[in-house]
C-alpha cells in the first residue's frame, strides 16, 4: 500500500490530466471506472497535493461530465445502428434502452441521480438512451450535471479522507488481517479436531472400520 501511494504522489501534479483523459476514452465505451478514478482523485489530493484539492477535483468532476456528452451523442448520432457495433453490443441492447428510458420518464432527475451510483456500464447505458431518445441537449447537460455533483462530490470526499486517514487505516487493516488469520487457522484447528473425535467415536462404535 505505502509503494502504491509512493508511486502515485510521483504523477501527483499531472494525475488530474490523467484522469481526464480516461475519463474522455470512459465516454467512449473504454473499461475505466469512474467510480475508482474519483476515489483515487480524492485520495492522492489529500494525500500528495492538499493545497490543489479543488483543482484536482474540477478537472475530474468536468471529465465526469462532459464524457457523459459523448455517450449522450453517440446515442444522438449514430442512433439505433449502435445495436450492431460490436464495441457497444455488451452495454446497449433495444430491451436495456426501453427500460432506461422508461426511468428517465417515470423518474426524472432522479433517475439520473441514481444512474450516477451503479457501476457496470450503467452510467453509458443511460445517457446513450438519452441521445436515443433525443432529450433536449441542455435539459440532459442540466439533469446530469447536478446528479453528477451529487455523485462526485460524495466519493471524491470518501476517497479524500481515505487519504487523509490513510495511516490509521493501514493500521486499522493490518489488525483486521491478523485477526481473520487467527480466525480461519483456530476454525481449521477446530474443525479438524472435531473431526477427529467423531471418527474416533465412530471406530469405537463400529470396530469393524
Amino acid at each position: 500500500m505505502e509503494t502504491f501511494f509512493s508511486s502515485l504522489c510521483d504523477y501527483a501534479d499531472h494525475a488530474h490530466l490523467i484522469f481526464f483523459a480516461l475519463l474522455m476514452l470512459a465516454g467512449l465505451n473504454f473499461p475505466f471506472s469512474e467510480d475508482i478514478i474519483l476515489l483515487t482523485g480524492g485520495a492522492i489530493a489529500s494525500t500528495c497535493i492538499p493545497e490543489h484539492t479543488m483543482r484536482m477535483y474540477l478537472w475530474i468532476y468536468f471529465g465526469c461530465w462532459i464524457s457523459a456528452w459523448e455517450a449522450y451523442s453517440l446515442g444522438r448520432f449514430v442512433g439505433p445502428k449502435l445495436y450492431h457495433i460490436a464495441w457497444f453490443r455488451n452495454i446497449v441492447s433495444e430491451a436495456r434502452v426501453a427500460t432506461v428510458s422508461g426511468y428517465l420518464e417515470r423518474f426524472g432527475i432522479f433517475a439520473f441521480i441514481v444512474g450516477r451510483f451503479i457501476p457496470g456500464g450503467m452510467r453509458n447505458i443511460l445517457f446513450i438512451s438519452c441521445g436515443l431518445c433525443k432529450m433536449v441537449f441542455l435539459k440532459f447537460i442540466l439533469r446530469d450535471g447536478c446528479a453528477c455533483l451529487i455523485s462526485s462530490s460524495i466519493l471524491f470526499t470518501l476517497g479524500y479522507q481515505f487519504g487523509k486517514n490513510y495511516d490509521t487505516l493501514v493500521k486499522f487493516f493490518a489488525v483486521y488481517r491478523t485477526g481473520v488469520l487467527i480466525l480461519v487457522v483456530t476454525g481449521l484447528v477446530l474443525g479438524l479436531t472435531f473431526y477427529l473425535y467423531k471418527r474416533a467415536e465412530r471406530k469405537k462404535s463400529d470396530p469393524s472400520q
